[in-house]
């Protein structure tokens, strides 16, 4: 049905840094992601991506670029890369980079000659002005501007002074920006994750942003974000580069969209244009920050669907490089986990897996002391910092729980072993089981990737429900986010005189097995897949 990969994929999510060592150093690199491509073949994903690995002095570990062109030695080489891509479309796997194009590293040539005077070919690369025009803050703390001794001016960045941002009012920023996707996208890379794409633009005055009371202590919360993101042009900036990515055949654009708690889904759906004809797919968190609920989810998808609309796709995630692991959000409770999964690799479009999800990995319990994230460092213990979701994969019960041989850069999750690829693959009903069983329905069932969802009431509000469909062809899937077991109706399917085949249950029940929607009993912490039967 689908004529384009992107529209109904599961991508794989790696952290570099925390994947896999090849060399024994304590950090994740290109050679080890190579070395499990097979591991990743069996979980039947369509593609990876890859948090940033080019050279940089890792102020933000990699989100702060000094070459967008070159890879820092610390993950390999541009050969490594060249080997990834090539072993990976052999398994029919595509790769993804992850492209910080907000902001540069003050390391980056096109600063180092911006700041040197104010009329060299690159001074207006970034955003320079002779005081501080405006109120804006930083999200990494302090002030968004900094003087630079040098150019006796100051410099705008919306994240840590070590990241300048650059001008993207330019045309020459925009032309020397897309030199640096075409590098890459001539190399083979089948797209990019695009960082905070919504920041690009900043308002051309520079005006102040609107205070409020804000969610978190930190000072840039307390302003509405209407001046320094989010610009109209920003859209202008997007269909540019859709027009640019699109001579190339089957590449896709994914945006990170940063904005307010706990999320805007109207706002992150603009940006796949009006007409389809910016990114090819964004993300909305809305999810990640909504407690585990039958009705606030509902709620939450339903919103997303609507802004999204039919004839565009949808991304689903749970959990990210920023964003505390969904097993810990949910205390450690492996049947929530599980539900959680259920709704996510059931429902229309993309799909965004973490690394170690597929594990019930938890977050890794990182000291004060031992804490290498910027934004821990600055806002702890407001702020437990975002190192303990990058902790490392767990192969083997080993040491070094074969992810190195050396001295891991962060700390393992506690009981590692539980959660080890080598005991959970022993396992029947483990974890990682559970998800393979369920990517692999997802991959043959054309229903469950893109039909149409209409979410359904049912006669117990601790029960979320909603049929996926392709003409006659119908998918029921209902969630017991309670609990307590629930005997339940779905009065849509009564009336329709249907009858629900069991196609994945989570609670061991046999497939196949048939139940009315007059009386489906169902345990705590409980989903089920149906495919719909027509009495008539």
């Amino acid at each position: 049905m689908t004529t384009n990969w992107w529209q109904d994929c599961v991508v794989y999510q790696i952290y570099p840094r925390s994947f896999q060592d090849s060399n024994g150093d304590g950090i994740g690199d290109i050679l080890g992601i190579i070395q499990r491509l097979d591991y990743l073949q069996s979980l039947m994903i369509d593609a990876i991506w890859l948090s940033p690995i080019f050279l940089s002095p890792m102020a933000d570990f990699g989100y702060d670029v000094s070459d967008y062109c070159t890879v820092d030695p610390v993950f390999g080489t541009e050969e490594d890369v060249l080997l990834l891509i090539n072993e990976a479309h052999k398994r029919n796997i595509r790769v993804l980079f992850d492209m910080v194009l907000n902001h540069t590293s003050i390391e980056h040539p096109w600063f180092i000659e911006s700041r040197q005077s104010r009329d060299n070919e690159k001074s207006n690369f970034y955003i320079w002005s002779d005081t501080i025009p405006n109120n804006w803050y930083a999200a990494f703390g302090g002030r968004a501007w900094t003087y630079d001794t040098n150019r006796k001016q100051y410099y705008l960045h919306s994240f840590l002074p070590q990241q300048p941002d650059l001008n993207w009012r330019n045309p020459k920023v925009v032309e020397a920006v897309f030199e640096q996707l075409a590098f890459w996208l001539d190399k083979g890379i089948d797209g990019f994750r695009l960082d905070v794409i919504n920041c690009i633009i900043k308002d051309e005055a520079l005006r102040n942003n609107p205070k409020i009371i804000g969610s978190r202590p930190r000072p840039y919360d307390m302003q509405r974000h209407i001046f320094d993101r989010n610009r109209p042009e920003s859209h202008q900036k997007l269909k540019m580069m859709r027009k640019f990515i699109d001579k190339y055949d089957q590449r896709m654009l994914v945006g990170e969209i940063l904005v307010e708690m706990p999320g805007e889904p109207e706002l992150a759906a603009s940006y796949l244009g009006l007409h389809h004809d910016e990114l090819h797919l964004c993300f909305d968190f809305s999810l990640a920050y909504t407690r585990f609920s039958a009705a606030r989810w509902k709620k939450v998808a339903k919103r997303w669907y609507e802004a999204v609309g039919k004839h565009r796709v949808p991304t689903w995630v749970l959990n990210n490089h920023d964003l505390p692991r969904i097993i810990s959000r949910l205390h450690g409770n492996e049947e929530k986990a599980r539900l959680a999964a259920m709704f996510l690799l059931t429902q229309r479009g993309a799909i965004f897996l973490y690394y170690g999800e597929e594990l019930g990995l938890p977050n890794s319990k990182i000291s004060r002391s031992a804490m290498h994230d910027p934004l821990g460092k600055r806002y702890w213990p407001f702020h437990p910092g975002r190192d303990p979701e990058r902790g490392p994969m767990i192969w083997n019960t080993g040491e070094g729980n074969g992810f190195t041989t050396g001295e891991s850069w962060l700390a393992f999750a506690n009981a590692a072993n539980r959660y080890s690829v080598e005991n959970q693959e022993l396992e029947t009903e483990s974890m990682l089981q559970f998800y393979r069983r369920l990517l692999a329905l997802r991959k043959e069932d054309e229903v469950l990737r893109n039909g149409l969802c209409t979410f359904v009431d049912t006669t117990n509000t601790h029960i979320l429900a909603y049929c996926r469909e392709i003409e006659a062809d119908q998918r029921l899937i209902v969630l017991n986010m309670s609990a307590k077991q629930i005997t339940c109706s779905i009065p849509m399917l009564q009336v329709k005189d249907m009858q629900c085949e069991i196609m994945f249950a989570t609670d061991g029940v046999r497939p196949e097995q048939i139940e009315s929607p007059h009386a489906i009993t169902i345990g705590g912490y409980q989903g089920r897949i149906y495919r719909l039967v027509d009495n008539r």
